[in-house]
């Protein structure tokens, strides 16, 4: 499967970045949170429910073919997606797998660092939207059929500090 960045194809004519029929997207965290900061609260909780589900949805897509890729190995997946994740710019994820779900520490955030230059406070559940988007579709991806409920633990927005705290958890699974 190789690494995400080697697989990225720049196609300096059409202004594009792209790993086979999937464009990405560089900007700024600044210039992407910014427009969070601008929202007032109520809209800004909508905005983050909206973006986890898209994450969830469309980076699910990329997991499962990951999945695929991989015959179903599930070390393999979630060493892809902690690469991918690296690869694209999302922080530097550590998945630690038990039998209740996955916990999830992300260190340098892009989505902290953007909200916080873009001037943002101590917001609680929602910077990292994507972030629990994404948890949600890999565990998804490695336990199929089953229901998962995601819940960010610890935000680098509320505490000294670098990392954020996640955790999957996958209904009727053994804590």
């Amino acid at each position: 499967m190789g690494a995400l960045r080697d697989r990225l194809q720049w196609q300096p004519k059409q202004s594009a970045v792209h790993d086979d029929p999937h464009r990405y997207l560089l900007m700024r965290p600044d210039v992407l949170m910014g427009g969070a900061v601008g929202l007032p609260p109520a809209l800004r909780t909508t905005w983050w429910q909206a973006w986890a589900a898209a994450a969830c949805e469309h980076g699910g897509a990329s997991l499962r073919a990951y999945a695929a890729q991989g015959g179903g190995d599930a070390a393999a997946l979630v060493e892809s997606t902690v690469q991918a994740a690296a690869d694209l710019g999302w922080g530097c994820w550590t998945v630690d797998r038990h039998a209740g779900g996955l916990l999830l520490q992300v260190q340098s955030s892009p989505f902290v660092a953007g909200w916080r230059a873009a001037g943002g406070g101590a917001e609680a559940d929602g910077v990292c939207a994507p972030v629990r988007g994404l948890l949600q579709a890999l565990a998804q991806a490695l336990w199929p059929g089953r229901e998962v409920q995601v819940h960010e633990r610890a935000c680098a927005c509320q505490h000294v500090g670098d990392a954020c705290h996640f955790e999957a958890r996958v209904e009727g699974a053994a804590p």
